[in-house]
C-alpha cells in the first residue's frame, strides 16, 4: 500500500509538472505564419505603381491617379463639402521633344545620367460648377530627384471637353455618388 501510495504521489507531482511546463510553452510559441504564399512579396518598385490607377493616355504622356488620395478637402463644422474634391495625379511624360525641353529646362538639377520623367499634381475640383485648380505640382526625375516644387493660389477654371481634367472630373463623381450609397446603406 505504500508503494502504491508513493507511486500516485510520484504522478501527481509528475502531472502537475508538465500542465506547468505546458502553460509556459504555449505562451512562448508564436501563432502559424499565415504570410506563406506562393507569390512573392511585391517591391516597393511594385507598391508604388499598385498605387496609380491610368486614366489617359495620348501623345504626351500616361495620366494617372492615385486611388487613395480621393478626398473632400473643403470641410466646414465637421461636415465635408462633398462638391470640393481633391486627388493626387501623375503624369508620366512619354513625348521626346517635351522631355527634350524639359531636360533642358531642369539641366541644372538633373543627376548625371537622369532626365525628367514624370510630375505629380495635386488638383481640386468643384463639381458642382465643373471647375478645376491646380494646388501643387512637383516635377521629379527618372532617379526620383525632386526637381521642382510649386504650391500654387487655388484657382478655378473650366474644364476643356476631352481633357484628363474632364477625365478626373467624371472619377470624382463616381466616387461621391459611391460614398453617398455606401452611406444610404
Amino acid at each position: 500500500m505504500k508503494k502504491l501510495l508513493v507511486l500516485l504521489m510520484t504522478l501527481l507531482c509528475c502531472a502537475t509538472a508538465f500542465a506547468a511546463d505546458a502553460d509556459t510553452k504555449t505562451d512562448k510559441q508564436q501563432g502559424v505564419n499565415w504570410e506563406i504564399s506562393m507569390m512573392p512579396k511585391p517591391s516597393a518598385e511594385e507598391q508604388e505603381a499598385a498605387r496609380w490607377s491610368i486614366v489617359v493616355e495620348n501623345n504626351v504622356g500616361v495620366y494617372a491617379y492615385d486611388m487613395d488620395s480621393l478626398t473632400f478637402s473643403k470641410v466646414t463644422n465637421g461636415v465635408a463639402d462633398k462638391n470640393i474634391i481633391s486627388v493626387l495625379t501623375k503624369t508620366v511624360f512619354t513625348e521626346k521633344n517635351m522631355l527634350k525641353k524639359l531636360d533642358e529646362q531642369f539641366k541644372d538639377k538633373l543627376a548625371k545620367k537622369e532626365k525628367v520623367q514624370y510630375c505629380e499634381i495635386l488638383m481640386t475640383f468643384n463639381l458642382q460648377d465643373k471647375t478645376y485648380g491646380v494646388e501643387a505640382m512637383d516635377v521629379y526625375g527618372s532617379k526620383k530627384t525632386l526637381l521642382s516644387h510649386q504650391v500654387k493660389d487655388l484657382k478655378f477654371v473650366p474644364i476643356p471637353e476631352g481633357s484628363f481634367a474632364k477625365a478626373m472630373l467624371e472619377i470624382c463623381q463616381q466616387a461621391v455618388a459611391a460614398d453617398a450609397q455606401a452611406a444610404g446603406k
